[in-house]
């Protein structure tokens, strides 16, 4: 982080054969909060279909015991959960350092065993977590894809369609992430 200037640090939870607030891994929350830097870290479907749907931190609530006792680590969870977000929206309600993003094209929706949709997901979250905690996210990536403008297009459409106050659409698609990433805006 000194000598590379990074600004952050991305854990794929279903991936760990352990659970993510084990404490072998609180040494990694001590190296956080004494940074200050976000942990972004994704919970819920991983892959395409047919990819891993079941493991150990596949819930976000797995991170429940570790945002508590690590309070000044910022936690984003990308995707709204992947498919556990009512489990979200109840570990943003029990820890305040939880943050969401709204990341990918979040077709695991079309799983879901009721109807749900990018548009309310994201009136349920600002309804309930605010602005201050949600992040615009492409998922996008310079290989080989690049940036994906229909997300943002299609995010941009829906927050201001439900009529976003302005302090809230700038917190969404970039003061949120300065703050976190400690950038100038």
């Amino acid at each position: 982080m000194r000598d590379l200037g990074l600004r952050g640090y991305k854990i794929l939870a279903p991936g760990l054969d352990i659970p993510i607030s084990d404490r072998s891994l609180y040494p990694l929350w001590e190296v956080a909060a004494s940074y200050r830097i976000p942990v972004l870290i994704h919970f819920g479907i991983l892959g395409g279909a047919g990819g891993i749907v079941a493991a150990v931190n596949i819930n976000p609530l797995e991170l429940q015991a570790a945002a508590k006792d690590f309070p000044n680590v910022p936690f984003v969870l990308p995707h709204f959960g992947a498919g556990y977000p009512q489990e979200l929206l109840h570990l943003c309600w029990a820890c305040p350092n939880v943050h969401v993003d709204s990341s990918g094209s979040n077709q695991w929706v079309r799983w879901m065993p009721y109807p749900l949709s990018l548009e309310a997901l994201l009136r349920k979250f600002y309804e309930t977590i605010g602005s201050e905690r949600i992040l615009f996210g492409t998922d996008s990536s310079d290989f080989p894809r690049g940036f994906s403008h229909k997300y943002l297009e299609e995010q941009n459409r829906i927050i201001r369609f439900q009529r976003w106050k302005d302090e809230d659409i700038e917190n969404f698609f970039y003061k949120n992430a300065c703050r976190l990433l400690n950038l100038s805006p």
